[in-house]
């Protein structure tokens, strides 16, 4: 068609080249009109809208795309925008989206100019997109490596109803269903294969060989800190992912995690063979969260928490209160109740699975009675986006920063005034005790000989001492946890041509309200008016710094 009309558009006869043309059907397809060369002309944008009213405006965006991409790559001197950037639209539109959330673009950018990668984003920011779109841009098929069977389908599902061609393969399948997938692989006829890392290391020879032959475009690795995890959760074959990967024939690696400290994001990239990978760390600071240490002995946290929880304020609101053990949550239970707070308790010993299943339900207002505050474990909440947690009570200190930062991350999802409130015990006190002997004793049940066990301890142990050691500081709480995370505090510089891409296919940053700190920065109000009031002022939307002022880097009368 384009040789016949001399790659000029038939209506103006404006020169065009291959992708800046349109077909346009001088017989509407809804009329009986058909695909045959003799129904189909070229034209170009304009032309196209003048037949199609209705389309003008996505007609329009398409050519601000096109000449958006063509000056980026003039001006770019670093060497960032990569000819895919030419397809953004299109990929967006095949997604289901108009444009990147904030933070997406730069990692899918590096993404496709071939580097390996890290990022560190809380869950529920979009970094499934910044894997799946370079993986659908890019030739060949993206292997996909995640520890979740239920998440591999789930994905998938998703994948398939944007009618774009992905699979996975885990043990659940019949050996016929295998064969049919690896088959399709073989063929090139899938764009992302989801995979268990045990599965490159299955006893079928076939089964391995197929997986190596791939030649995959990226190799995946979602929740990526299973790469530096041992204890109940080890999955000796994520730390074997370096040796896989060689074996593939080192494609660039997208690792994935919510949560990894700048000495775990190290162990990560060596392990992986990639340290010169490029690390992405977003929204490791959750401006609209106050963050309350409480240096508080055990026997008075109950009665603390109770005057929290019976704020009018929490009326409506979501709350979570996270315990270490099932013991202390039993216990806490007993004591909010003999204080006339009936408080559920959510934990991996709950009755059968449909009673977890349906507590969950009822805290996510899918089922009745609704259920408001409740008291859980740390793996309660996974997964789940509750968007209203306005408080979350931390009984006792976690056991790492990377496990506090998840914890109290599940609040203020919807970017609305919340917090997060912290007990510790003094130095040498229970709560670090207890958690190292928890440590000892999961070290012990794990896999892997004397010497690789005392390295896990010391690892964990180190952990609880560093998170000990925040909690009693008096500097302020959220620079710390920046700090550890290795996220900087402003915005990184973009170049010009990276500024015309995000103008053209990026979001603006969500402007968050920021209310309060921490206990260090706002310690005068906490002062003045106690810790339940200043949670009370913040949750129920006022500002408790409106009558103050700023000195120095803190707020005082």
């Amino acid at each position: 068609m384009l040789q016949r009309d001399g790659y000029c558009c038939v209506s103006c006869g404006i020169k065009l080249k291959s992708a800046d043309a349109d077909v346009h059907h001088l017989l509407p397809r809804s009329m009986g009109g058909t695909d045959e060369l003799s129904n189909l002309v070229t034209l170009c944008d304009g032309c196209h809208a003048s037949h199609h009213p209705n389309l003008a405006g996505g007609l329009a965006r398409r050519v601000i795309e096109r000449w958006a991409v063509r000056l980026a790559r003039w001006l770019d001197r670093e060497g960032v925008v990569t000819e895919a950037a030419g397809n953004f639209g299109p990929a967006l539109r095949l997604f289901g989206l108009k444009r990147f959330r904030h933070g997406q673009l730069p990692i899918v950018s590096a993404a496709l100019s071939g580097k390996s990668i890290l990022v560190v984003s809380p869950t529920g920011s979009g970094k499934t997109l910044c894997f799946q779109l370079p993986a659908v841009l890019r030739r060949g098929v993206a292997l996909v490596v995640s520890p979740l069977k239920a998440l591999m389908a789930e994905q998938v599902s998703d994948l398939l109803a944007k009618k774009i061609p992905a699979t996975f393969i885990n043990s659940d399948l019949s050996r016929e269903e295998k064969a049919t997938r690896f088959s399709l692989l073989s063929q090139k006829a899938i764009k992302l294969l989801y995979v268990a890392p045990e599965r490159f290391f299955v006893r079928s020879d076939a089964e391995r060989s197929q997986l190596k032959r791939s030649g995959p475009s990226f190799l995946v690795i979602d929740e990526a800190h299973c790469v530096d995890r041992w204890g109940e959760d080890f999955r000796p074959e994520y730390g074997r992912l370096g040796e896989v990967r060689e074996k593939l024939g080192a494609p660039p690696v997208l690792a994935f995690t919510a949560t990894a400290g700048k000495e775990m994001q190290d162990r990560i990239l060596a392990s992986l063979g990639i340290p010169d990978a490029k690390v992405f760390v977003r929204d490791v600071d959750r401006p609209n969260i106050a963050m309350l240490r409480r240096q508080c002995r055990p026997e008075r946290r109950a009665e603390e928490i109770a005057s929290m929880l019976s704020l009018p304020q929490l009326k409506g609101q979501k709350v979570m209160v996270f315990v270490p053990t099932v013991k202390v949550g039993d216990e806490l239970k007993a004591s909010l109740s003999g204080l006339g707070l009936e408080i559920p308790f959510y934990h991996s010993k709950l009755g059968d699975p449909w009673q977890r299943q349906e507590l969950v339900k009822r805290f996510l207002g899918q089922s009745r009675p609704v259920v408001d505050q409740i008291i859980c474990t740390n793996a309660f909440g996974m997964g789940l986006d509750v968007p209203n947690v306005r408080l979350v009570v931390h009984w006792q200190q976690s056991a790492s920063v990377e496990d506090l930062l998840q914890e109290f991350g599940r609040a203020g999802r919807d970017r609305k005034p919340s917090v997060s409130v912290i007990f510790h015990d003094g130095p040498g006190r229970s709560d670090t005790g207890r958690l190292k002997y928890m440590a000892e004793l999961t070290v012990s049940n794990a896999p892997g000989d004397e010497q690789q066990k005392e390295f896990m301890l010391a690892q964990r142990n180190g952990n609880i001492d560093q998170v000990a050691g925040m909690l009693r500081a008096t500097s302020c709480f959220r620079r710390s946890i920046r700090r550890y995370f290795g996220d900087n505090e402003g915005r990184p510089k973009l170049s010009l041509s990276e500024r015309i891409l995000e103008w053209v296919f990026g979001a603006r940053a969500p402007r968050v309200r920021h209310t309060a700190c921490c206990d260090s920065c706002d310690a005068h109000m906490i002062k003045e008016h106690g810790a339940t009031t200043y949670v009370a002022q913040i949750v129920g939307g006022e500002n408790p710094r409106s009558r103050r002022r700023l000195r120095g880097d803190r707020w005082q009368p």
